[in-house]
């Protein structure tokens, strides 16, 4: 998902859906996946049955059953509209905005709009040999195995955008019950021991002694060659937000300036080396996401010596670096304390061009500046600007109004009913905005339309009373 453009997001999902069900009637197990960096079709089964089930999603890659387009439109929407929110999809706007690994937190603009050529060329690109690792447990590929891919080379995953100037920051959400924080590390093995460090201290301070929280806990997550993102968070009552805030904040600083006992590390290794001999296909689709992005296998003694290797200095140092580069997402109004700073809530800058005011004004006093180079809002001392060369998707209702997003996360709606002289907004922005980023919207019942708000009497009295 880290590849798509934002305007046509969802075309991967897409292909993995229709080269599914070229094979779904299979009796025994099969599934798919993506995610940021990969797709993922799996199966379980006998070795013959294993051998058709690849050899047929392979297939169906290269020959997808677009007569199944509608209703695989119609399936994606549903699973859409039944996805409960992910907790980590702020943190990876506020950080990457709207391109990269952060495009997968947003809605998959794209779904029932991308045409059969536009499939097969993203399948063409994407879905090659060169570009496909096979991996295998319980036994040796099956003997019958044979799979048509065509040649192409391998697609290392995208440089990461940035919508964040510096860190540790941290941003507010009003409606959030979590506190969470998102940090960027070095991919090793002392950086999952530091993930399940600060779970573990996380869940005993905060639900075991505090009992401010229920389920407070830490993740390490891989994104490419290089970093993996650790998550932490807690959830908590609204009336404990400022203690579960600070809280957290103290012990997740507290694991990147005090290095941890000898038998806890020692404990955290034993657990991690016992997960990992548990679970054999681990080191297998471990070794197939390093094979994708140009790294060198790790064998089982050399895992081995890695655990070894890990101790309190390897991971404090790893707990530096997670709190030097954290995003913190705060619930409610409260601020984590001074070691973090406000993460960006507007633009530095506005566009030049023409100024429209509110048709609520003068007691609304917002304006609206669209020029040739993109459009700005500006209420009070907050400015939000949308250039046209860095809008990533813009949508478009049918009644006129326009919501653009900008490459930095930030988004900017125009309505014309609110604007004085708004009539040609719409217009202008649509030739403004490359064709294949406008995103068309259904359309608004009457009554979603926004009208102002303000009667004659109200605007008139503001004027007499304006000093």
């Amino acid at each position: 998902m880290a590849d798509e453009q934002l305007a046509v997001r969802g075309i991967t999902h897409l292909i993995e859906h229709l080269a599914l069900f070229a094979v779904h009637s299979r009796p025994h197990a099969t599934n798919g996946q993506v995610d940021a960096t990969t797709t993922v079709f799996v199966t379980k089964g006998e070795p013959q049955e294993v051998a058709e089930f690849l050899a047929g999603v392979c297939r169906a890659l290269g020959s997808l059953p677009f007569d199944r387009l509608p209703i695989e439109n119609h399936v994606l929407r549903a699973e859409a509209s039944s996805r409960a929110p992910v907790l980590v999809e702020p943190l990876l706007v506020w950080r990457y905005g709207a391109a990269t690994y952060g495009a997968p937190a947003y809605e998959e603009f794209g779904v029932g709009r991308h045409t059969p050529d536009q499939i097969s060329a993203w399948a063409r690109r994407w879905f090659t040999r060169d570009n496909a690792v096979l991996v295998f447990t319980g036994g040796p590929p099956p003997e019958s195995l044979r799979l048509d891919l065509p040649a192409g080379e391998r697609m290392p995953p995208p440089p990461p955008s940035s919508a964040l100037p510096t860190t540790p920051a941290y941003f507010c959400e009003p409606k959030q019950k979590y506190v969470a924080a998102q940090a960027v590390v070095g991919r090793s093995v002392a950086a999952q021991a530091y993930a399940m460090l600060l779970g573990r201290r996380l869940q005993k301070k905060l639900r075991r002694e505090l009992g401010i929280s229920y389920s407070p806990d830490a993740s390490y997550d891989v994104r490419d060659a290089e970093v993996a993102h650790v998550m932490a968070f807690a959830d908590g009552l609204p009336e404990k937000h400022a203690e579960l805030v600070s809280a957290f904040v103290f012990h997740f600083r507290l694991t990147a300036e005090e290095a941890a006992s000898d038998e806890e590390i020692t404990d955290i290794v034993h657990r991690l080396r016992s997960a990992y001999r548990d679970s054999p296909s681990s080191g297998a689709y471990g070794n197939a996401l390093r094979e994708l992005f140009g790294l060198e296998p790790i064998g089982d003694g050399e895992h081995e010596a890695r655990l070894d290797a890990v101790d309190p200095e390897a991971v404090l140092k790893v707990g530096a670096e997670a709190f030097q580069s954290a995003l913190l997402m705060a619930p409610g109004r409260e601020l984590p304390g001074a070691r973090f700073h406000p993460a960006p809530w507007g633009s530095a800058d506005v566009v030049d061009g023409r100024v429209l005011r509110s048709a609520d004004a003068p007691v609304d006093t917002e304006r609206l500046i669209v020029g040739p180079d993109g459009v700005s809002r500006v209420q009070g001392s907050r400015r939000v600007t949308v250039r046209f060369s860095e809008c990533e998707a813009m949508l478009a209702w049918p009644d006129g109004g326009r919501r653009l997003i900008g490459r930095d996360g930030f988004s900017l709606t125009v309505e014309p009913t609110l604007w004085a002289g708004g009539s040609s907004l719409a217009a202008l922005l649509d030739d403004a905005v490359p064709a294949e980023r406008i995103v068309p919207r259904p359309q608004r019942p009457a009554d979603r339309i926004p009208r102002p708000t303000t009667t004659r009497y109200q605007r008139v009295r503001a004027r007499l009373l304006r000093p």
